[in-house]
């Protein structure tokens, strides 16, 4: 049924096939058993279907197996081997004809086989065989070329499905189908669906039918029987009710049997077959259709079948039930007729329905079968200058297809002749331009190993290095050629720096983040990302860079990376010794100007006795100073704290309001020296956090020192505290100039100051911010800003939200 020129074969590992070829076995085999019934004597069973399927997608040896094992079956089910020979004979004919670069027709070559072969050989094996008449035979023939063809339909209709689903098709490797056998198939299945169905429930309708038909006659005649028992004188002889028996009985098919409450028999009249009289139970009431067991095959079963009807008698003294049969070989006869021609039908029909698709899949399909033909040696004929012969068709929209498909041969015949004349031409102005591109990429290639201070390598989407400068062998001393579409990055990183990245960018995105993309995932968003590493050189020494990654853009997607690196370990060496200074500087004067502070504001007090208004104001002055540099000292040491990675923290889920109102009470009067008023807005409910409470007050501190210093006179600082998302929010704003567009990348770096000038004027020292981004941080929280230039300026905070329960 299929038409390809590839290997048809799974593509699996041999364990998996075997473990699917025997799926397919043991489902060939519990299909046979699953019989469907269509009408009186005509069973189907699908186990065929299943070879079919195994010979399309496993191969020839694979479908014989399975296939002489479900008719195997079949000697199971109906007690002798001549089903068996004829299947196995049926999947190896269609084995040995199937030829899937031929194109063959499955359902055609097994019509084929049964018309043949098949229906001879059933026909004469039934009759001499198993001694059957030649017109039961040929019945009998006729049923299993039927349910073989549509075994062979079924499974061509299910490999089309299969094909029709690209992730199936390609697992299973199935071929590609023309369109004639799509347009087969299909015709073919939808003539049967609208001949069949309605030919199948007149059958069923028949012998329902007749079934009611029996069963009210023999519930009359066990009525009437009844109504004459109990007319019967008492008391009543045995050789009575026999004569009663025998004298209601219509004829020789009939039975009828008195059962005592016992289940004992009172007498009888005719033949009784359903019964065993050497048990006592009394049979369950109804109409039912016994038969017999030891008979073979199904039709003389049937024939010497006979309907029981067990009517009770609850009226009648000692007389239990009475137990009517009939002989069903009239019923069975009628039913083998009506189902000889409704089969005789069904295969006319089945006949029919396969040449009308075959010449209408072969009338539609055929046109256009040519043109794909022609269009094989299209391109020969367009590069030869030669015309295309595209053949006529006496349906219209083939003829017209043929008819554009020839005039533009003719175009592209034509367009290919300019072509060539203009190939020369065009080779030309490819030489020139490569020769330009060469020259550029030496410019590039000199620039490049002019910065030899810096690593730059370039890798492709998937992370493999494709340029490794000489920038980068000078620091990491390897080689380009030991890297460059062999590696990734990794091999350059510190396993445990890049996994600790991916957590924190798997948080902060909410997406898995691992391997590669911790280097390329905030690049990819933000257009580029500048971050310290540590670079593992090839002798195993660790190098501190500053790496900066950017997505190389290529025609609007993303071709590769750049990474470019320096080596910052100088840099860092120096900030280590500043830091180290401002450490020891900080504890040698922090001793002495505690002692200092503690003294003014004692003498300044007044306990020591009243000083001259101008020695007090020095006092005061000095007082100011004193505690402005101890709290810069606090601030120093706690930046070399947050650096060294000392500061501990005692987180504790909290309420936030208190912690608030503590900050603004601290931070009042410094707010009244400014002329400055807060404004507060807090959530109607408790918000709680989690959080080390001296140090978020310390920031909320700084955030509120830092909104005072830049509002203006006579101005006020909003605090809005709100729940959102799950999430708390925390805004400081303040009605001042707002903060410059060129510093706001620097705005929360240590001693950075938007305006030195005016940051004098107002105070600071350029730490406040930057210690509350690292509180803010190691408390899972997150610090930011939203700006205007002449505006004013909101610094916000957010936490996550935690309930009353939480409390610890």
């Amino acid at each position: 049924m299929t038409k390809t020129t590839s290997s048809h074969f799974i593509r699996a590992k041999p364990v998996t096939r075997y473990g699917l070829i025997a799926m397919f076995l043991l489902a060939a085999i519990g299909l046979n058993y699953a019989r469907l019934p269509l009408f009186f004597s005509v069973e189907f069973i699908f186990g065929s279907a299943i070879a079919v399927l195994t010979l399309i997608v496993f191969g020839r040896v694979a479908a014989i197996v399975v296939g002489v094992a479900a008719a195997a079956v079949t000697v199971l089910i109906w007690g002798h081997p001549y089903a068996l020979l004829v299947f196995t004979a049926e999947i190896i004919w269609l084995s040995w004809r199937w030829r899937p670069d031929k194109g063959f027709n499955l359902v055609q070559q097994d019509l084929l086989f049964w018309l043949v072969a098949g229906l001879p050989a059933v026909s004469l094996l039934y009759t001499y065989g198993l001694d059957i008449n030649w017109q039961t035979s040929v019945l009998i023939a006729l049923k299993q070329m039927t349910n073989g063809v549509f075994n062979v339909l079924l499974a061509s209709l299910l490999i089309l499905v299969l094909q029709s689903q690209q992730p199936t098709r390609r697992h299973l490797a199935l071929p590609l189908t023309s369109l004639r056998q799509w347009l087969f198939h299909i015709l073919i299945a939808l003539t049967l669906f609208a001949g069949c169905v309605p030919l199948l429930l007149d059958a069923r309708k028949l012998q329902a039918e007749y079934m009611y038909s029996v069963e009210q006659r023999m519930q009359l005649l066990a009525v009437n029987l009844q109504k004459q028992l109990q007319a019967l004188r008492q008391p009543v002889n045995e050789a009575d009710i026999t004569k009663l028996l025998q004298a209601v009985l219509p004829d020789d098919s009939y039975g009828v049997q008195l059962l005592y409450s016992g289940g004992s028999v009172v007498s009888r009249a005719g033949l009784i077959n359903s019964l065993d009289i050497s048990t006592a139970d009394i049979p369950e009431a109804g109409f039912s259709h016994w038969q017999p067991a030891s008979i073979s095959p199904l039709l003389q079963r049937w024939r010497q079948s006979r309907y029981v009807l067990v009517h009770p008698t609850a009226d009648l003294p000692g007389i239990n039930a009475i137990v009517l049969e009939h002989s069903a070989k009239e019923v069975m006869t009628k039913l083998e007729q009506d189902s000889a021609r409704q089969l005789l039908l069904l295969v006319s029909f089945l006949l029919l329905a396969i040449l009308i698709a075959n010449w209408l899949s072969k009338a539609i399909s055929g046109p256009l079968h040519r043109v794909a033909l022609v269009s094989e040696k299209l391109q020969v004929n367009i590069a030869s200058g030669a015309e295309s012969d595209i053949p006529a068709s006496f349906v219209a929209e083939y003829n017209t297809l043929g008819l554009n498909l020839r005039a533009m041969s003719r175009e592209l015949t034509s367009a290919f002749n300019i072509s060539k004349a203009n190939q020369s031409d065009l080779v030309r102005q490819v030489d020139e331009r490569t020769q330009q591109l060469q020259q550029a990429n030496s410019q590039l290639e000199a620039i490049l190993a002019a910065a030899s201070d810096f690593s730059i390598i370039a890798t492709a989407p998937d992370g493999v290095i494709t340029y490794f400068s000489r920038g980068a062998e000078k620091l990491l001393g390897y080689d380009a050629e030991e890297l460059v579409q062999q590696q990734t990055p990794a091999i350059l990183h510190v396993p445990e720096e890049v996994q600790q990245r991916a957590e924190e960018l798997s948080a902060e995105l909410d997406q898995p983040i691992a391997g590669f993309a911790a280097f390329v995932a905030v690049a990819e968003r933000k257009g580029t990302e500048t971050r310290q590493w540590h670079y593992v050189c090839k002798n195993g020494q660790k190098v501190p860079v500053s790496l900066t990654v950017t997505p190389i853009i290529d025609g609007g997607a993303i071709s590769g990376y750049l990474g470019v690196a320096k080596d910052i370990s100088e840099r860092n060496r120096n900030e280590q010794l500043k830091n180290e200074f401002i450490s020891t500087v900080s504890h040698e004067l922090r001793t002495p100007l505690t002692s200092l502070y503690a003294a003014l504001r004692l003498v300044n007090s007044g306990k020591l006795g009243v000083l001259p208004v101008k020695v007090m104001s020095l006092l005061n002055l000095a007082e100011r100073n004193s505690k402005r540099l101890s709290r810069l000292i606090n601030d120093l040491l706690d930046v070399e704290k947050l650096a060294s990675g000392k500061f501990q923290l005692m987180l504790e889920v909290q309420p936030l309001q208190p912690l608030i109102t503590q900050a603004i009470d601290e931070i009042t009067s410094y707010a009244e020296q400014y002329k400055v008023s807060i404004e507060t807005e807090y959530a109607a409910e408790p918000l709680y956090a989690r959080i080390d409470a001296p140090r978020f007050v310390q920031v909320v501190t700084n955030l509120l020192s830092n909104a005072i210093k830049f509002s203006p006179v006579g101005a006020s600082v909003t605090l809005r505290l709100y729940a959102y998302d799950g999430g708390i929010r925390l805004d400081v704003s303040d009605k001042g100039q707002g903060i410059a567009d060129d510093f706001k990348p620097r705005i929360f770096e240590k001693f950075a100051q938007n305006d030195a000038t005016n940051t004098r004027k107002q105070g600071g020292t350029g730490l406040g911010l930057a210690i509350s981004k690292e509180l803010t941080e190691k408390m899972a929280g997150k610090i930011g800003f939203n700006s205007e230039p002449g505006q004013g300026t909101t610094f916000w905070l957010s936490f996550q939200r935690y309930t009353e329960a939480e409390l610890e």
